[in-house]
């Protein structure tokens, strides 16, 4: 199986220092990159839904190259290699949670389901990607107690 390749860096618009000018610029997507706070609550942002549908569509054009059947109660490992774009110290995690929610419907059912491992990071300045290779994992076990069908204290039980 091949792995998936979905692109590194997003485009984001801000305004220059020097020129004052608004411009697209390249850069890898973290949290900050991604959402912004509305209303006291985090809200993905214009270019991190942008960078969001790239990367599911690259997932959905791989799953369906590939065969895959969206997972829904086991375990998806992600092994993951990321070739950054310059040699800048950077965290390899903090890049997986915009492609990890864009896998939700594709990949697995929800990013709850994914255990990404890092295997690797090189520097390919031509061509920064992340290359995943998805391996269905075990079985998720939810530990939830047996329903008891009798009333609790705080219930009233009418017979009739």
């Amino acid at each position: 199986m091949q792995r998936l390749i979905i692109p590194l860096l997003m485009e984001k618009r801000r305004r220059n220092e020097t020129t004052k000018k608004m411009e697209n610029i390249w850069v890898v997507p973290s949290w900050n990159h991604l959402y912004t706070i509305v209303k006291n609550k985090p809200t993905l942002g214009k270019w991190g839904g942008i960078y969001k549908q790239r990367v599911a569509e690259a997932a959905l054009d791989w799953a369906m190259d590939n065969e895959w059947v969206m997972i829904e109660a086991r375990k998806v490992i992600l092994r993951t290699w990321i070739f950054w774009n310059d040699a800048r110290e950077k965290d390899c995690h903090n890049t997986d949670k915009a492609w990890a929610d864009a896998f939700e419907g594709i990949l697995y059912r929800n990013d709850s389901q994914a255990l990404i491992q890092y295997q690797d990071f090189q520097i390919d300045r031509a061509n920064p990607r992340i290359e995943i290779e998805p391996i269905v994992g075990g079985l998720i076990v939810r530990d939830t107690p047996a329903r008891k069908n009798k009333p609790s204290e705080n219930q009233m039980a009418i017979e009739f």
